[in-house]
């Protein structure tokens, strides 16, 4: 880990690293990246779990029924069968937009969040005078965002299923039963997604070595698109360790191009005093 640590402060800054970079192998630069990246990949599952677990989990023990008994109708059932829905209540059917969580709807003209209409098929028209986010038909789910974007979706591609306040109570029993398979299940599928978002980050890597190779062409100095390659592949790690940084202090949605900019940076820092070919 020392040599790994080592390693990651000269790829800031050192000119003379990357000077003698031609001396390094691919496979040198292949596994650093390796070890550093399951380093990150690592950490950030780590407080992934340690935050969001303990979060998930009191929501299914606490939160999880109180909501369904609150906002899902009492009585209301509805059966999906081979592409088809059935209800057991008078239609047209409105569940208004007050039974589901309002900071959702909040600036939309919706007053419903679903009408369940088997009997008539599609129609714009009635579609827009429900004022509905969703509508339900025979053989259709309809939805539409804020934005006014409509979607539809054939039943025929969903399963077979019951919905009901107590069908939907028993499913969130059934999960807390299961959280000691799920949360280790849970936890390695994101450190493999992590771990393997990292790897294809290699492909883009390929394309940015056009930097170091395109600075050193200008500054007429030898470099071999595979040396140069070997530097972005060093050059690289800074910023996927600060976006990870920033990922585990909370910060989500970071810009894609950060990443990059930090790769730029650290190219033209290390590489602006790199000497010219002797001419003669």
């Amino acid at each position: 880990m020392k040599g790994i640590l080592e390693t990651f402060k000269k790829s800031l800054y050192n000119p003379e690293f990357y000077r003698e970079i031609s001396g390094k192998s691919f496979k040198d630069a292949f596994r650093y990246y390796v070890k550093i990246t399951a380093f990150l990949a690592v950490a950030l599952t780590t407080v992934f779990a340690v935050t969001l677990i303990p979060q998930g989990v009191r929501f299914l023990r606490e939160q999880a029924p109180l909501l369904i008994e609150e906002h899902y109708p009492q009585g209301l059932m509805i059966t999906i069968e081979k592409g088809q829905a059935h209800t057991n209540v008078a239609e047209p059917y409105f569940v208004s937009k007050e039974n589901g969580p309002s900071k959702i709807f909040e600036g939309s003209d919706f007053e419903n969040l679903l009408v369940i209409d088997t009997q008539n098929g599609f129609n714009k028209d009635t579609f827009d005078k429900y004022k509905t986010f969703a509508l339900l038909t025979k053989t259709e789910l309809i939805t539409k965002d804020t934005r006014n974007k409509t979607t539809i979706q054939d039943l025929r591609g969903f399963p077979d299923v019951v919905v009901s306040q107590e069908t939907l109570i028993s499913l969130v029993e059934k999960t807390r039963g299961m959280l000691a398979y799920f949360i280790p299940a849970g936890i390695l599928a994101v450190l493999i997604a992590l771990f393997t978002g990292y790897l294809i980050y290699l492909v883009p890597l390929l394309l940015f070595a056009l930097i170091p190779f395109i600075f050193a062409w200008i500054k007429n100095t030898p470099l071999s698109y595979g040396d140069a390659y070997k530097m972005s592949i060093y050059a690289g790690v800074p910023g996927l360790a600060l976006k990870t940084l920033l990922n585990m202090s909370g910060f989500f949605f970071v810009p894609a191009y950060l990443s990059f900019l930090v790769f730029v940076l650290i190219i033209i820092l290390n590489m602006k005093d790199r000497e010219q070919r002797a001419l003669f």
